[in-house]
């Protein structure tokens, strides 16, 4: 999550340290996922998705015996196919609120935020920088630099704010992308174990009556087939096995967070903040207990590694706390009311 700078200089709405580096807000507001700059994790997760749909279709399903062929066509497919739908859609929706949507210009430059005029950039539910009053659940992103509606996030991954107009297309993205993993994860491991049971059930593609060496396989079957060797598929199904793994285990990690947040009724946003003020409520009743104050004291006054080390154990532990599952997605910290901040 991204803090807060200690300047007061105007700045629109207010610089943000990430990851130690000092981001401005655009002086033009953000459309969607597809105003530029494209953010590098969106390039990534295209490319990725390209990739992992050439290997799927044209490598591994063609391996499987003709019965479970069809299946995995049709159902990893479908699955592919439906991510594919939700993903853009959450790209390309502005998540606006419905005043900005309806009195902003994108194309003219946000005003200055002054803060020795305004404590917020939203006060009374009026935003002082896109000019228009707002409901009550609506905040000012400062990586879009507008005011997002039903705000819960702004994500990398989609370059676009996630708010109450498309977070059921960011969620469903999520849980189509879990479950295209776990299909592509299924055949894989039905294709490493035939390939050490029973290596002649996956070439029974007409194509491979002309291959008379078993240790040639044929990739992008039945229209460009390619001949390779046993290594280059080997290789390839490990990159895409460990490629598969490590993002099953992001995925289901933010989809298990969204589900919690589902049923707790909050947003990403209500959530890190009921989390921070919680965490801040435990260290002052901490620093009013004597025992604590003590060993601070002892900590202090004692070998100076010791005070040290310990220290740094407890700004990571108060740190872990604000790492939630989310780390597919950034959520920035927007200016709004008292109650946001």
């Amino acid at each position: 999550m991204d803090t807060r700078s200690g300047s007061q200089c105007s700045v629109a709405p207010e610089a943000v340290l990430n990851n130690g580096d000092l981001v401005l807000p655009p002086r033009i507001s953000r459309v969607n996922g597809w105003s530029l700059p494209l953010h590098y994790f969106q390039v990534v997760t295209w490319a990725v998705f390209l990739g992992l749909s050439s290997a799927t279709f044209g490598i591994f399903i063609p391996l499987l015996p003709h019965v479970w062929k069809y299946i995995a066509y049709v159902v990893t497919g479908r699955i592919f196919f439906f991510y594919l739908i939700v993903h853009l859609i959450a790209s390309c929706i502005d998540p606006a609120d419905f005043n900005v949507r309806l009195m902003k210009n994108y194309s003219q430059p946000m005003p200055i935020f002054d803060r020795s005029k305004h404590a917020h950039v939203i006060q009374n539910q009026f935003c002082h920088l896109c000019k228009v009053t707002v409901n009550k659940k609506t905040k000012h992103c400062i990586s879009c630099n507008k005011c997002v509606s039903g705000f819960d996030h702004h994500c990398k991954w989609i370059n676009n704010c996630v708010g109450s107009r498309n977070y059921c297309f960011f969620f469903s993205t999520v849980a189509s992308a879990t479950a295209g993993m776990l299909c592509l994860i299924t055949i894989l491991l039905y294709i490493l174990v035939q390939y050490f049971a029973d290596p002649g059930v996956l070439r029974t593609d007409p194509n491979y009556e002309d291959v008379k060496n078993t240790n040639t396989w044929l990739l992008f079957l039945p229209l460009f087939p390619v001949q390779v060797q046993t290594l280059i598929v080997v290789i390839i199904g490990m990159v895409v096995l460990l490629l598969d793994l490590l993002g099953l285990v992001q995925l289901g990690q933010l989809l298990i967070f969204h589900i919690y947040l589902k049923a707790k009724k909050l947003t990403t946003f209500e959530y890190l903040i009921k989390t921070r003020k919680e965490e801040s409520s435990k260290h002052q009743a901490a620093r009013k207990d004597p025992c604590t104050q003590m060993e601070e004291g002892f900590l202090q006054q004692g070998d100076g590694a010791l005070g040290s080390s310990a220290q740094g154990a407890k700004v990571k532990s108060f740190l872990l706390i604000y790492k939630s599952p989310c780390h597919f997605c950034t959520s920035v910290n927007p200016d709004g009311d008292s109650s946001a901040k």
